[in-house]
């Protein structure tokens, strides 16, 4: 079998018809109080949520977490900041209003079912568990003697099930119910942060109208009365595997060299609306304190969230004969404790024909909880997207004036560097991924992580007197003057265009497009410079693009390398072919957006 309800980056659309959308310090163990130990023991699942508390104690794992990797919730829930006043919309495959440990926190009569037309979004597919599982991790109620607790424990919960509207066979606009999910439909409409754990798997790059995405950028400014929303986006999990399922067989497109480079199989940019200027994407972290074996790649990367591994036991789960070798690494390292669709019958954690048991909280042979509704296998960028909502709950609820740019730019200045000697992918001695970079305005970026880690307190300190961004500038989209070049080989100095910006202002985000006529795009290698000489490796060679016949285009992609560089003067990208210097094909066109204050 692949591995069970493990592959929770959910998947709304792809192309060619394959259709499926520095660890900080904390109290050593010995050191825990007995008002922790008290709290733990009102929440009795607390204690296995490394995420939140991190001493490096035992978990359903075969290894522990490395103490001090967790969001640093620290002494935050203690002081009353829990999210008070936040409504987070979970825009997912449903959300089990009723469930015990949600329910308290869920906004009655404001969620939206696309399938029925009701405002009960509880899955009526048993295997449909992922979007409660995605709304515990967010906003699970504390202190109430069962379970856990959210990173936002108070925080509200709306559910939007337009995925499983989709999956249903419902024939329906998925865009209008997603734009219906993220502020159109009156139910959204009061919603501040918006936690979208899904997204487009695939070895391309979509055809975009830049029309269309002003469109989704104006709906999502004009949320919170023109504040904006926050909308949380994940990467993606398709490092290690490109998986795809067609005609009812699944494929992996990962390629070999992918992996041996370590540049991973498939871009976080490849999904559209992870490079709307209005999204904030989200990587995953795994206990040890570095990227998740999964957690997709790319310069469209914000910030990262945790969101672990496998979560397996091997006294429960010995047998890894069926298990795809880019997983067994780390198939017994911790996941993410959180909810699951109630009781024994339904969702991940449930009780199968064939008795078969991941851990030891799994099925109702459990001796620490038999009511099957927890589960300790949330993985994926999904379950680190949703920390980042929770981190974003804690923020508005101490500041709800911020602006959604004001949060994008607290997470980005707050977050912690992680896995700091992060490894350069080379190939033939030319970088395709510098990982580390520092930029002109001092700021660390990294396409595995993004800024870094969220903090929860260090956000939370910051926002409480933060001053607001200027006014927000845009340059509007500019195209290159210059001519079509050749695609030179590895150590060109040439095969680039530039692109003149003459607004003065600081970079809040960037955007850009080209168009070439290659036809074997995953030997391409793009580097974006700024002005102030900065070099963004915004396509790596080698990750899983699909050959093309008319040449390779595309229309949108973005970098988060340049914030806070001067966006005035001149921009420039540069491709190479790493396996062929012969100049035959061109990059013939340069477009780029920068928005900024």
């Amino acid at each position: 079998m692949l591995i069970r309800k493990r592959s929770v980056w959910l998947l709304a659309m792809a192309a060619a018809g394959m259709v499926s959308v520095h660890a900080h310090a904390t109290e050593n163990t010995v050191a825990v109080t007995k008002a922790a130990t008290a709290k733990a023991k009102s929440d009795p699942l607390y204690r296995y949520q490394w995420h939140l508390s991190n001493q490096g104690q035992k978990v359903f794992a075969d290894t522990r977490p490395v103490p001090g990797v967790d969001l640093d919730i620290g002494t935050l829930h203690d002081a009353k900041v829990r999210g008070t006043g936040v409504i987070v919309a979970v825009v997912d495959d449903g959300l089990e209003i009723r469930h015990p440990d949600l329910l308290d926190n869920v906004v009655i009569g404001g969620s939206k079912n696309f399938v029925d037309g009701s405002n009960d979004p509880t899955p009526t597919n048993p295997n449909s568990e992922h979007g409660t599982s995605v709304a515990g991790i967010i906003a699970e109620v504390g202190w109430n003697g069962v379970g856990g607790r959210g990173v936002a424990p108070e925080a509200k919960l709306k559910g939007f099930n337009f995925l499983s509207s989709d999956a249903d066979g419902i024939e329906t606009d998925q865009d209008t119910n997603i734009r219906y999910s993220w502020g159109n439909g009156p139910e959204a409409r009061d919603a501040q942060v918006f936690n979208n754990s899904w997204g487009i798997s695939t070895s391309s790059f979509p055809a975009v109208n830049v029309a269309e995405t002003k469109s989704w950028e104006k709906l999502m400014s004009s949320t919170r009365n023109g504040k904006g929303g926050v909308y949380l986006k994940a990467a993606g999990n398709n490092f290690s595997a490109l998986i795809v399922s067609f005609l009812g067989f699944r494929f992996n497109l990962c390629a070999a060299d992918s992996l041996t480079i370590n540049v991973g199989c498939s871009l976080a940019n490849t999904d559209p609306t992870n490079n709307y200027i209005t999204t904030t994407v989200v990587a995953a972290v795994n206990a040890d304190g570095i990227r998740s074996s999964y957690s997709s790649p790319g310069s469209a990367v914000w910030v990262s969230g945790i969101g672990g591994e496998y979560g397996f036991q091997k006294k429960y789960y010995p047998d890894l004969t069926n298990i795809g070798d880019w997983a067994k690494a780390t198939f017994y390292q911790p996941a993410i404790v959180t909810t699951d669709l109630t009781g024994c019958a339904a969702g991940s954690n449930a009780d199968r024909a064939n008795g078969e048991v991941d851990n030891a909280l799994d099925t109702s042979q459990s001796t620490i909880d038999k009511t099957c509704n927890y589960w300790a296998g949330m993985n994926g960028t999904s379950a680190a997207t949703p920390t980042v909502a929770g981190v974003t709950a804690l923020v508005l609820g101490v500041n709800p004036k911020l602006s959604a740019r004001d949060v994008k730019y607290i997470l980005a200045t707050t977050a912690r560097q992680i896995d700091p000697l992060q490894p350069k992918a080379v190939y033939k001695g030319a970088v395709q991924d510098p990982g580390w970079i520092t930029n002109a305005a001092g700021h660390h970026f990294s396409n595995w992580y993004g800024f870094g880690l969220a903090d929860a307190s260090a956000a939370v300190e910051k926002a409480r007197n933060f001053k607001s961004l200027p006014a927000l500038q845009d340059s509007g989209w500019l195209a290159t003057a210059d001519k079509p070049v050749a695609i030179e080989g590895i150590g060109s100095q040439n095969s680039k265009l530039t692109v003149a910006v003459t607004k003065r202002m600081k970079v809040e985000a960037v955007q850009f497009g080209f168009t070439t006529t290659h036809k074997t795009p995953r030997n391409l290698r793009a580097i974006l410079t700024s002005p102030s000489g900065t070099k963004s490796y915004v396509l790596p060679a080698f990750t899983t693009l699909s050959a093309t016949s008319g040449g390779f285009a595309v229309d949108l992609s973005s970098s988060n390398a340049f914030l806070d560089e001067p966006a005035l003067g001149t921009w420039t990208l540069q491709l190479l072919d790493m396996n062929d210097s012969s100049g035959s094909a061109q990059l013939q066109a340069f477009n780029l957006r920068v928005v900024g204050h």
